[in-house]
């Protein structure tokens, strides 16, 4: 462990035991509770953003060495992570996270390489207290240093069983790039391509949290969903832009989001190969259960070559800090 690193922790620990109350037994010592009692349970919080966004954060400790950490309960869920846990005094512990693709180095406990550092104190076994303390992950203002009390949520069952990781490594992220020579066109292909995707969720500091093959879900009957993208050709007389339609992605249970419209997409041709192009920007969706949902910073980058359509996606679903990347690959036609 690197000495900064130590001292920093440290710090943050004392700062931490100073300001949170723990409880007493009733000879009037504190209570020192272990960490192992708070397995299982869900606790929610509450953080103001600088951005004026009030989140509203869960946080499950599953075992000894798995944890979910959701930035908003109202919106994309099951943020995983690998941690180990240090005890710093009574009821007080630094606990540091690690993304999947640095679970090795978690098991080995080198907090060198944990995207988080957090500080936890036990108030109760009802009401805890966090102190992020190192976050090369989120770069979310209003989150490091700001000490976040999270109260037992009775209404949720005690589940000790955390669902899998998914990390395939096999998957690569792609870059589309359009070279400079491509000018405006007409779209030259068809109005829809079935194929498959891959995701990946980008943890903030180029690696990533979780990487697997996409799904759609299965409809109303069980099937299976095929992807699909559409191409609406906008401006069929003139050179200019489409309309595409995402795939539905489901990424949990509880969380999938509708295919959705993208409007202004920029064609562009060079060497016989049609470009397509979006900005950042943002669009309104629905999740499965009907509710609204924004695409933050949605970027869209494709290419069709020999008949074969690839497409980039990116963009951060409600108030998660991560961007989901979608990589689809049509089928040939």
């Amino acid at each position: 462990m690197k000495k900064g690193l130590v001292l920093q922790s440290l710090a943050a620990a004392f700062l931490l035991s100073m300001s949170v109350s723990c409880s007493e037994d009733d000879a009037g010592e504190l209570a020192d509770y272990d960490i192992s009692e708070l397995y299982g349970y869900t606790y929610y919080g509450t953080i103001s953003a600088s951005s004026g966004n009030v989140l509203t954060p869960s946080l499950i400790l599953y075992n000894d060495s798995r944890c979910d950490w959701n930035m908003s309960v109202t919106g994309m869920n099951n943020n995983q992570f690998y941690y180990f846990s240090e005890k710093n005094g009574t009821s007080n512990y630094t606990m540091y996270w690690f993304s999947a693709e640095n679970a090795a180095a978690c098991a080995e406990k080198d907090s060198s390489k944990a995207s988080m550092t957090v500080q936890l104190g036990i108030n109760s076994l009802d009401e805890i207290v966090i102190l992020l303390t190192s976050d090369d992950l989120t770069n979310v203002s209003g989150m490091t240093n700001t000490r976040v009390p999270m109260i037992k949520q009775t209404s949720i069952e005690r589940n000790t069983e955390p669902s899998e990781i998914e990390y395939d490594e096999e998957v690569e992220d792609v870059t589309i790039t359009i070279p400079d020579s491509a000018v405006t066109t007409q779209w030259q292909g068809s109005t829809s391509y079935t194929g498959t995707f891959v995701y990946m969720v980008e943890d903030g500091n180029g690696g990533y949290l979780a990487k697997g093959q996409g799904t759609c879900g299965t409809d109303s009957e069980g099937n299976e969903i095929t992807p699909l993208v559409e191409v609406e050709d906008t401006n069929a007389s003139s050179a200019g832009t489409v309309t595409l339609t995402l795939p539905r992605f489901a990424y949990t249970e509880s969380m999938t989001v509708e295919a959705f419209d993208v409007s202004d997409v920029q064609v562009s041709e060079a060497s016989g190969i049609v470009y397509l192009y979006l900005a950042p920007t943002s669009v309104e969706g629905l999740k499965a259960d009907g509710t609204t949902i924004t695409m933050n910073e949605l970027t869209v980058a494709g290419k069709l070559e020999n008949g074969i359509l690839t497409l980039r996606s990116s963009f951060k679903p409600g108030k998660m800090p991560f961007a989901i990347v979608q990589f689809f690959t049509s089928n040939d036609q």
